[in-house]
């Protein structure tokens, strides 16, 4: 058991290494017991358990290589990284100064070197908190991806310090990296109140989703283009009324959640979002939609409820991928008949539309989802 500061800390609970001396010649270009365990790889811990040891030599076996550790200035070649990681960053906690420079060197060297999922890791553990604010900052950002982080920060929090803000939210999730970029800004569940769109977003050209729901802002920035990996869209929830030429433009759109805003109307072009997957309608003032929506070969889940609808283009039959379709509290008094052209339909929601009053209708659509298989919503539970 190895103490520090007088508590208990880690067990060390074996020697790793035995290696025969007529085998040391295999190791002459090792330069850490890192890459000696690599090289003998998993029969470790299995053979040194064979080997008898008596308890006084292996006590001594454990001194001696914390003891050249120390010597050699807590040197992370001589020790495993299991227990050398660790052991520094503890001794660092307790106000050691060398153990501190070494500790923040090793995070350095791990993060810059390090998987993707090893500075995942270095991050959510918060072990890149050990190093100075202006350096973290350096290791986690591009110069680009930070100058806009820093902006946005300054735009959404002015009464808050920008650099402690963005790691703020780092760790919790609404900031999300990859390669030193800002792929994701998520703030679903955040009140952030903002009457406008934030354009320092616009500077983070790697973005590739961003949820701004529920806010107060009127208008989507035309350049939204600028954002040209964009794949996700969230900005249900607020009071947008016209969607820009430029965002129809957007071919690399996966998800557009526009729920629950003001919009009248859908441009023809809307036709353009050729990988589009997902898009949510919903709880708008559309009163009808445009023959081009035929053309999301690719569309998945339509949410066109609690519109004031009460025609549908005939090209939505064109949507052979189409598995969730929602039509409730629209005015539409009949099933359209391309309904049954539709070969993936799972879900079809007309709850709180004229036509559940039809019998004839209701009729006509429970012996289309028994013919079809599809999941047929006329009502709330």
């Amino acid at each position: 058991m190895i103490y520090v500061a007088g508590q208990p800390f880690i067990q060390c609970k074996f020697l790793l290494l035995n290696i025969p001396i007529p085998q040391m010649r295999y190791f002459d270009e090792i330069d850490s017991i890192d890459e000696a365990a690599d090289l003998v790889d998993g029969v470790l811990e299995e053979e040194t358990r064979k080997i008898e040891i008596p308890p006084e030599v292996e006590f001594w076996g454990h001194c001696s290589n914390l003891q050249a550790w120390y010597e050699n200035d807590y040197d992370t070649r001589l020790i495993h990284s299991n227990l050398a990681f660790p052991l520094l960053q503890k001794l660092s906690e307790v106000g050691d100064p060398l153990a501190k420079e070494k500790f923040q060197k090793e995070v350095r060297k791990r993060y810059e070197k390090g998987t993707e999922k090893t500075k995942v890791y270095l991050r959510e553990a918060g072990i890149i908190n050990y190093l100075p604010l202006d350096e973290e900052l350096n290791l986690l950002f591009d110069s680009e991806n930070l100058i806009a982080l820093t902006e946005f920060a300054e735009e959404v929090y002015s009464d808050r310090d920008p650099y402690k803000l963005i790691l703020v939210l780092i760790y919790e999730d609404n900031v999300i990296l990859r390669d030193k970029k800002v792929v994701e800004l998520d703030f679903s569940g955040v009140d952030l109140e903002l009457y406008e769109f934030p354009t320092s977003v616009l500077k983070l050209r790697s973005l590739e989703a961003l949820d701004l729901g529920n806010n107060y802002f009127k208008e989507i920035p035309e350049d939204i283009n600028k954002l040209k990996f964009l794949k996700i869209l969230y900005l249900p929830g607020n009071e947008i009324v016209h969607i820009p030429d430029s965002l129809w433009e957007k071919k690399t759109l996966e998800k557009l959640i526009l729920s629950d805003n003001h919009i009248v109307s859908v441009s023809e072009d809307i036709g353009n979002l050729e990988n589009l997957k997902i898009l949510d309608l919903g709880e708008n003032q559309l009163i009808d939609l445009p023959e081009s929506i035929g053309k999301l070969k690719n569309l998945i889940s339509l949410n066109l409820g609690g519109n004031q609808l009460s025609n549908l283009p005939e090209s939505i039959e064109k949507l052979k991928t189409l598995k969730g379709f929602s039509l409730n509290g629209n005015k539409i008094e009949k099933l359209p008949e391309f309904i049954e052209k539709l070969p993936s339909l799972e879900y079809l929601d007309v709850h709180g539309t004229p036509l559940i009053k039809n019998p004839e209708e209701i009729k006509k659509m429970v012996e289309l989802s028994r013919k079809t298989a599809y999941s047929l919503r006329i009502r709330r539970k």
